[in-house]
């Protein structure tokens, strides 16, 4: 995850968020933030919660980035300044995703969309013999799950190919032949980190019309409607019931998996 200029789907996101919130965003505040192994959260002053996935260590080589607060001073903090302007340097910018998770946690409800909550996403894809499913990331337990289906024709495109174990290696695909898989892809499932590293937007231009393309994880927890627009089909990411014990867990290496049962709730949107 290399330094990160501000990309258009976050903007677009936060602008609408400024839309549903008025002025309680300039009075909202950071009352506590995490930087998990896997995880990172944050906690806000309305007693909202959000999370997103932590940077690789070896991703983290930007210089320090002194337009925005160093560690030990986010805490007070009013949270427009995680991402006024949004940070180059790695941990900060996931903190700051973790922040846009928690203020959209308020309106991932049927209100709004049409909601599915404590099921996987993969228990709302409708996998068939000769699919075509692309994977992007390394995610193993979905492709343990995805590989169980008979006759679906697999692919996992990933950027490492030491992130799939060896007996996965047949799935794999460089991340420079993205264009010929997701063109070609009945379905594609990406990791929420893709919303964080700024690729998603990339990533969903590639796939063909029609496909159904998922959005899954917690860093993906971000008011939706920008991805729709983008031609994402399904968002599915978490909302936490109680941020503080999350946090507490994010802290002591948790992961999203960890929370689910005890502090949060799996939430899959879909416009209406």
């Amino acid at each position: 995850m290399p330094g990160h200029a501000p990309d258009a789907l976050l903007e677009e996101t936060l602008a609408s968020l400024r839309g549903l919130l008025g002025p309680d965003l300039d009075r909202l505040r950071v009352e506590r933030a995490v930087v998990g192994i896997v995880c990172s959260g944050v906690l806000l002053s309305d007693g909202s919660g959000g999370t997103a996935g932590t940077p690789r260590p070896e991703d983290c080589c930007a210089a320090f980035d002194r337009r925005q607060p160093p560690p030990g001073a986010i805490v007070g903090l009013p949270v427009r300044k995680l991402f006024d302007p949004w940070p180059e340097e790695p941990y900060a910018h996931s903190l700051a995703v973790a922040s846009l998770c928690a203020l959209s946690a308020q309106w991932l409800n049927a209100d709004r969309y049409r909601a599915v909550f404590d099921c996987d996403a993969l228990d709302l894809v409708e996998f068939k013999a000769g699919m075509k499913v692309v994977l992007v990331g390394a995610f193993h337990s979905y492709i343990e799950r995805i590989k169980a289906v008979a006759g679906l024709d697999l692919k996992v495109l990933e950027l490492r190919p030491d992130a799939l174990r060896e007996e996965d290696m047949p799935f794999f695909v460089p991340a420079e032949r993205a264009a010929e898989v997701l063109s070609a892809a009945d379905a594609v499932i990406m990791t929420g980190l893709t919303v964080a590293n700024g690729t998603v937007e990339g990533l969903l231009r590639l796939a063909r019309p029609g496909a159904f393309n998922v959005v899954v994880g917690p860093t993906g927890s971000i008011l939706p409607d920008a991805l729709f627009r983008r031609g994402a089909k399904m968002a599915s990411g978490c909302v936490l019931t109680d941020p503080g014990a999350a946090l507490d867990l994010l802290s002591q290496g948790a992961s999203a998996r960890h929370l689910y049962g005890r502090c949060a709730r799996k939430v899959n949107l879909l416009p209406r």
